[in-house]
């Protein structure tokens, strides 16, 4: 019996041996760190397996397969006559290629060829990323995230791969980026999947182990940084006193928590994380993409954004930025309630200049401060103001608030400039000579080098030609290339880091800056930010202002949520030098107050609409009193005639200039 049983064993064993290769072939992909991300490619007819039945997951990606994996998972359609001399139609991976190359997503090499098979090094993978997140409208602001071998990327490939390290589509390993390292086919269908996460495909939402460690790149996609309740996890009600947690009552779930809430000090914490509180605001730990309700788009959010606190479940916060309402994950944000605030931005009244002042949770310490505009009158000297949108301004007690809108942050791109070619040459060689002074080494040379000297002219033709304020050109290139002195400028004639190319990212050269202002004026500002309605498929159009995350472009533009007043801080500084001419001389600014309303060529119904904004509190220029209930207004749309509105649909406002 004891020998029969001993067969036994070992004929089981041997079983055992002989099926485990079976389950392994059966799914190769199971527990793969990066599962979730082949599988997604999959699902979207992507990956296929080879002749031997493997998908490959550890083999490295050419390029023909990245952009074949793009091309699929983004749905693309259309494709135009491109043609490169190395892909000939019966190649595997030809249509989706050229469907890449329709979506500007690659573009080649000088020679006309894609060389298909080659192996794609991770910081070019970078490149062609960052095409699709335009190409998709995935929300962006320019990063500063660098990697401790960031001197190994190439220059010009850096913003790229700051990018997507800002999104989180790749990441490094412990520091570190590996740019020429080619990257495996799991580790790019990780970098898809987290790609079609941002852009909204359910599909890419699975719940599978996908993006882990792998050749260094992890998935930030996907994980709720310990946020969701396995089973295993814990909550704890603890209340706030003296400005922190005492107290640790558990519960298994949530609900269970949240049903034993009963004072307004008490929050419910997991893994020491305030998960809900009874007020307080909430705080950016990364950039985000806020899927906001009220515009029904994606706005950008830059890491270290306060925004209001509404609510939370057991999964995601609900918040409010600059009215824009949305939920984000736990792991994305951090709570704080009121009680226990270490530091907030603030506002202030500075010499009667409004100052901004600005908090960095990172380090605990006030961070930096920029002035914007003259303070409303309701602005105390000495005292801190706080505001969720920059139009309405509380001292925190209440004694004190009001509202303001600053006037070169919301005045209508339509508006003219009353300032000569000469006078803004003359200012900008002041602010040249005044920046020079500071030694600070980017400014060396300024008043000799920089690509802003003499282009007085150029930005009066582009009004007069554009209808698009010259001075507010001027500030949006002062502040985008470090007043005419950033690499791009210098090298490329490009003030505004337009276009990326595979071969050449960043590098398009413009024969003149002159050039390179027409560009972004008829290529961008014209069709997508100020003409209300945007280019088919681009829903920038928020308000033909610089603006804020309320309205206007910086909604779009950009994920600093104060990128709009910088902005107007240029302009205000340029009126200050000079006399203040456009303030003292200033349009009167309404906004809509419905959607849905109609511009039209006379002021009355019967008239055929020039266009129709989408959504309300849109900007508008009021030219003349009304006259039978009608404003005469300048148009959004180029249009050299007269424009009318409703006057029962304007709400005139009183600008701080």
């Amino acid at each position: 019996m004891k020998k029969l049983s001993i067969i036994a064993m070992l004929m089981t064993v041997i079983g055992m041996l002989l099926w485990q290769p079976q389950l392994a072939s059966a799914d190769e992909l199971t527990g793969h760190s990066h599962e979730q991300g082949l599988r997604y490619l999959i699902s979207k007819d992507a990956l296929v397996k080879d002749a031997k039945g493997s998908y490959r997951p550890n083999d490295n990606v050419t390029r023909g397969e990245f952009a074949s994996y793009l091309a699929k998972a983004m749905n693309l359609e259309t494709t135009s006559d491109i043609v490169f001399k190395d892909v000939p139609d019966t190649y595997v991976h030809a249509k989706d290629i050229k469907l890449a190359a329709s979506a500007g997503i690659i573009t080649g090499y000088g020679d006309g060829s894609f060389k298909p098979n080659a192996v794609i090094s991770r910081q070019h993978m970078a490149v062609m990323l960052e095409r699709a997140i335009d190409y998709l409208n995935i929300p962006k602001g320019t990063s500063s995230i660098t990697f401790k071998d960031n001197a190994a990327i190439f220059k010009d490939y850096r913003q790229a791969v700051a990018i997507g390290a800002q999104l989180e589509i790749i990441k490094g390993s412990d520091g570190y980026f590996m740019p020429e390292n080619n990257a495996t086919i799991g580790q790019s269908s990780s970098f898809i999947v987290r790609l079609m996460q941002l852009a909204g495909d359910p599909d890419a939402s699975g719940n599978s182990n996908g993006g882990n460690t792998n050749g260094g790149d992890t998935n930030g996609g996907n994980s709720n940084g310990g946020d969701t309740n396995t089973g295993s996890s814990k909550y704890a009600i603890k209340e706030i006193s003296n400005g922190a947690l005492v107290g640790n009552q558990g519960f298994s779930t949530f609900e269970a928590a949240e049903k034993a809430v009963t004072k307004n000090t008490q929050v419910i914490v997991q893994s020491d994380k305030i998960v809900k509180m009874s007020s307080g605001y909430v705080v950016t730990n990364n950039y985000v993409a806020l899927k906001s309700e009220t515009i029904n788009d994606a706005v950008a959010v830059a890491a270290n954004t306060e925004m209001e606190y509404l609510s939370s479940d057991a999964t995601q916060v609900k918040v409010r930025l600059a009215g824009q309402v949305g939920y984000l994950k736990h792991a994305d944000v951090t709570l704080i309630p009121f009680s226990m605030s270490k530091g907030r931005s603030y506002y202030s009244n500075e010499n009667g200049e409004i100052k901004h002042t600005l908090y960095d949770y990172n380090t605990n310490k006030y961070s930096s401060s920029y002035i914007f505009g003259k303070a409303p009158s309701f602005m105390k000297p000495g005292e801190k103001y706080y505001s969720w949108n920059g139009i309405y301004f509380t001292n925190g007690n209440g004694s004190s608030n009001g509202e303001a809108y600053n006037y070169y942050q919301f005045l209508p791109a339509r508006a003219q400039t009353q300032y000569t070619a000469q006078e803004l040459d003359a200012y900008i060689m002041n602010k040249l000579t005044e920046i020079e002074s500071t030694g600070v080494s980017l400014y060396k040379d300024a008043t000799k080098k920089s690509k802003l000297i003499g282009l007085g002219q150029t930005l009066k033709d582009v009004e007069a030609k554009s209808q698009i304020n010259a001075l507010l050109v001027l500030s949006l290139a002062q502040h985008e290339s470090a007043y005419g002195m950033s690499d791009h400028a210098q090298n490329l004639n490009n003030l505004f880091g337009l276009y990326v190319y595979d071969t050449n990212p960043l590098n398009k050269k413009f024969d003149s800056v002159a050039d390179n202002i027409n560009e972004l004026v008829d290529k961008f500002l014209q069709p997508n930010y100020i003409t209300p309605g945007g280019s088919p498929g681009k829903n920038f159009s928020n308000g033909a202002v610089v603006g804020s995350k309320a309205l206007g472009f910086n909604v779009k533009y950009a994920s600093d949520p104060f990128w709009g007043a910088k902005i107007a801080g240029h302009y205000y500084r340029a009126e200050k030098a000079l006399g203040f001419k456009d303030a003292n001389n200033p349009y009167t600014i309404g906004l809509t107050t419905t959607t849905g309303l109609n511009v039209r060529t006379g002021a009355a119904t019967s008239f055929n609409p020039l266009f129709t904004y989408a959504r309300s509190g849109m900007p508008v220029i009021i030219t003349s009193s009304a006259t039978n209930g009608w404003y005469e207004v300048l148009s959004d749309k180029l249009y050299t005639g007269k424009a009318f509105v409703s006057k029962d649909y304007i709400q005139v406002v009183n600008t701080v200039k």
